[in-house]
Parts: structure tokens; C-alpha cells; sequence
């Protein structure tokens, strides 16, 4: 096959989700080929994401960049948040309990994800299992290393991870109830940061429009990290989209 028909075959893998009968037949070669040529382009095509195309920005360019939404929070560097995908259920009993969700009530990988207050995706982990908490998946995926002094993370309610975070970094939650009624004052703060976290959750839904997100067979999950790379390449791509928030990105110094 051309160079040029391999590469838009993994492509169309990747958004669309076609089956290897369908790329098969559309490409006319055999479902072998099919499948080999996509596990030789999705590791290049991660490399070239993780280089290129998905990396931490430096902590001017974040502020610089930080839309005015985000005004009353101006040391916001990065939103965090875990999505989930459903896949096969494994034979072995250990993986299985492993990867059965209880909030899908399914069994599922998840993957850490970590966009800039203005919608580029600086971070995902690699697939831990769907039973994997979020502060464990914080804790152990290299996030934490990318976070300075005088940095703020927002995150939902799930992730207790303010003991763990790097000296001088801060976390912003919405206020727990704890049974009792919020102050005003605590409403008001939580509605501003459940505002300014659709933005991730924004993120997550552009990436799973990425069908092959939508269901990992069992194959992908121990074969070459293969699920590692397609998550990576898939965020890439969706930073070479339009800037999710509107408006002008850049203010003038």
C-alpha cells in the first residue's frame, strides 16, 4: 500500500471507528493488512503527538493565554478530570476485577487527562484499569511532576489529592455538603468552578468523538500499549482542532 492510503487508513480507524473488514474492502487488501498497518502508524503517530502536538505548556504561555473566564482564578495552570471507555471483558479473573467499573457498572479502562484553562490537552495517562481511583491514577501517572510552585489544579469532588500534590500547588474543589447547607459564599465558589470545569468535560466529549474510543477490544489492551499510543494520537488530533473557548486567546502585556 502507499504511504499516503496507510496513513489515511489509521486515520479513518481512528475517527471513525471502521471495522478491519470495512477498511478491507474500502483499501482492497486483506483484514491482516488492515490490522498490521494500524499497529505500525499508531506508534508513530503517539511519538509525533506526545512531541509535537500534546505538551505541557510553560507557565507564561498559560497565563498569557488564560481566557477571561478565567479571571477571577488567574493561577489556574491545568483542569483535570478521568474518562472512561468500555472494553471486553478479560478472561483472567485478576485483570477483570482489576478493570470492572463500579460507577459504569462495566468493565472499563480510564484514562487521566489534563487540558490548559484554554482547552489544550497537556496531559493523558496511560489506561489503568476502570477500578483505579482517582487519586491513585494522580498519584502514579508522572501528572504530579508537571506542577510548580505557585500553581492551582481544579478538579471535581473525587479527587482528595491535596495532601499529595507538590509543595505550593493548590487545589480547587467544589465545597462538600457534608449534610449541611452551604454558606452563600461557598455556593457561589462552587457554581464558578463547576463553570470553568465543563471545559475539560468539553475536552473529553471531543476526543470520544474519536469512535475508536467508543469500545476497546481485549486485543488492544495487551498488545504493545496499543491503547496507550491511540489515546495519545487522539489527543493530537483534537488539539489541532479550533481552541475550544471562543474569543481572543493571547492579552496584551
Amino acid at each position: 500500500m502507499p504511504v499516503e492510503d496507510q496513513i489515511m487508513l489509521t486515520l479513518m480507524r481512528l475517527r471513525m471507528g471502521s471495522l478491519l473488514a470495512d477498511l478491507a474492502f474500502r483499501f482492497h487488501v486483506s483484514t491482516s493488512v488492515v490490522s498490521r498497518v494500524f499497529s505500525f502508524w499508531i506508534p508513530h503517530l503517539a511519538q509525533l503527538s506526545r512531541k509535537y502536538l500534546m505538551f505541557w505548556l510553560p507557565t507564561d504561555t498559560i497565563r498569557l493565554s488564560l481566557p477571561d473566564v478565567f479571571e477571577d482564578m488567574p493561577r489556574t495552570t491545568c483542569i483535570i478530570d478521568c474518562f472512561e471507555i468500555f472494553c471486553d471483558r478479560p478472561r483472567n479473573l485478576l485483570r477483570r476485577g482489576k478493570m470492572f467499573s463500579f460507577y459504569k457498572s462495566h468493565n472499563t479502562v480510564k484514562v487521566l487527562h489534563a487540558v490548559a484553562p484554554n482547552g489544550f490537552i497537556m496531559f493523558v495517562s496511560k489506561a489503568y484499569g476502570g477500578r483505579a481511583s482517582d487519586r491513585y491514577m494522580t498519584a502514579n501517572s508522572g501528572l504530579l511532576d508537571h506542577l510548580d510552585y505557585g500553581d492551582e489544579v481544579l478538579a471535581d469532588r473525587g479527587f482528595t489529592i491535596a495532601d499529595i500534590l507538590p509543595i505550593g500547588v493548590e487545589l480547587a474543589l467544589p465545597s462538600f455538603t457534608k449534610g449541611k447547607q452551604l454558606a452563600a459564599r461557598d455556593v457561589v465558589v462552587s457554581r464558578r468552578l463547576a463553570k470553568l470545569r465543563i471545559h475539560v468535560e468539553r475536552s473529553i466529549r471531543r476526543m470520544k468523538c474519536f469512535r475508536i474510543l467508543k469500545y476497546v477490544p481485549s486485543s488492544y489492551l495487551a498488545k504493545n500499549n496499543n491503547l496507550d499510543h491511540i489515546v495519545a494520537a487522539v489527543a493530537g488530533l483534537c488539539n489541532l482542532q479550533p481552541a475550544l473557548i471562543k474569543g481572543p486567546q493571547l492579552k496584551e502585556t
